[in-house]
């Protein structure tokens, strides 16, 4: 990875977040003048830091390495994820939830509805 290249996506994620310097640099714990530093290529990218940015602001590690792909991480499936970690859901669990999310407002409700009335028979 060159300095320029990891500057200029910097940079560029630093402004399609509409974020200053400070402000950028507060959510990924660093100073301004550092964040600078990278940005003009003084100091060099470190490991922690980049894992940071790409934690904080669910950067695509693709992107932000080549240029290529898209820029952020699709975050329904993060999510998705994690729930199915915390709550022991096989893929066929996930893949409900990702069809419940496709559904319309008025499906939800009815999907919804039917769930109540299963639970209120137990």
């Amino acid at each position: 990875m060159g300095v320029l290249i990891i500057q200029s996506r910097i940079k560029e994620l630093r402004k399609f977040l509409k974020l200053n310097q400070v402000e950028f640099a507060k959510r990924i714990n660093m100073s301004r003048s550092n964040l600078a530093n990278i940005e003009n290529g003084t100091v060099m990218l470190t490991t922690r830091v980049k894992n940071t940015i790409l934690k904080e602001f669910n950067v695509n590690e693709n992107w932000f390495t080549t240029g290529e792909g898209v820029v952020f991480n699709d975050i329904t499936d993060n999510l998705i994820d994690e729930l199915a970690i915390q709550n022991s859901l096989d893929e066929i669990d996930k893949q409900t939830i990702r069809y419940f999310l496709q559904l319309t407002d008025s499906q939800r409700k009815q999907v919804l509805g039917y769930i109540h009335r299963l639970l209120e028979e137990n």
